[in-house]
């Protein structure tokens, strides 16, 4: 009696996780280049009964109880979402994988999605939070002074600028991957940085795309769907604590 509540109880606690993940991509499902997670699962320790005490009909046929389910790490959805149209010219889409590379304010480098940069005070691209955007200069990036209008943008990552005679190569944006599927840790304020040990290249197959943002890839009915699932799932092992519970009081209540 005690096993099938302790059983409950660990699956309650891994649903707990998964309608936290349902709930943060329902949250997030507006936010620039946001990818939904999802969690996953796995058995905990099985425990053989075959073994002297135990009450088995065949002693050579190997039986075993399991000690409930736990939760893994959240895992990223790393689907492209749809690319919107934006009026501004410094937002930038990535048509294809990679990240852009931005240095925040402590000087580390960090990696994001998002692409609605804007231009700061000193007439640099940074993101809503002030990361500077990484660019390969080809001048000197003092002499750059970006405005929101005299920006221009290849697919290969070329950056321009406009003007008096046209416009002027001033560098690039490189496009940053990582090997492996899951190895990039979230670091808040929609930002990855790379997991211990974690190589990181250039990406050249992908393409980035001036006046565009990418959506987040949460597909509401996906979700809604998921999060059903996960309530009646959560539900069934609540049940369980509650035949538990009364098994017990079913054994204290009973009198020679």
């Amino acid at each position: 009696m005690l096993r099938i509540m302790w059983n409950g109880a660990s699956g309650m606690a891994a649903e707990q996780n998964e309608l936290d993940a349902i709930s943060n991509n329902l949250a997030n499902m507006t936010t620039t280049g946001y990818k939904s997670e999802t969690v996953g699962f796995s058995d905990l320790l099985y425990e053989t009964l075959n073994r002297a005490g135990e009450p088995v009909t065949n002693n050579n046929n190997n039986r075993y109880v399991g000690a409930g389910v736990k939760s893994d790490n959240w895992i990223r959805d790393n689907q492209q979402g749809d690319l919107i149209a934006s009026d501004l010219k410094t937002n930038f889409a990535i048509d294809g994988s990679g990240y852009f590379r931005v240095t925040r304010a402590d000087g580390s480098k960090a990696y994001e999605r998002a692409g609605d940069f804007v231009v700061n005070a000193n007439g640099k691209l940074v993101d809503p939070n002030g990361n500077l955007l990484d660019i390969d200069y080809s001048v000197d990036p003092n002499t750059v002074k970006f405005t929101k209008d005299n920006i221009s943008l290849s697919e290969n990552g070329t950056l321009s600028v406009k003007t008096n005679n046209g416009d002027e190569q001033v560098g690039k944006i490189n496009i940053y991957d990582a090997i492996g599927n899951d190895s990039m840790a979230s670091a808040g304020d929609n930002l990855f940085v790379p997991r211990p040990g974690v190589q990181i290249f250039q990406r050249t197959d992908s393409k980035l795309e001036q006046g565009y943002l990418e959506n987040s890839n949460v597909d509401v009915a996906t979700e809604m769907t998921n999060m059903i699932i996960t309530q009646r799932a959560y539900q069934l092992n609540s049940k369980s604590v509650q035949t538990g519970d009364s098994m017990w009081s079913l054994v204290n209540n009973m009198r020679k």
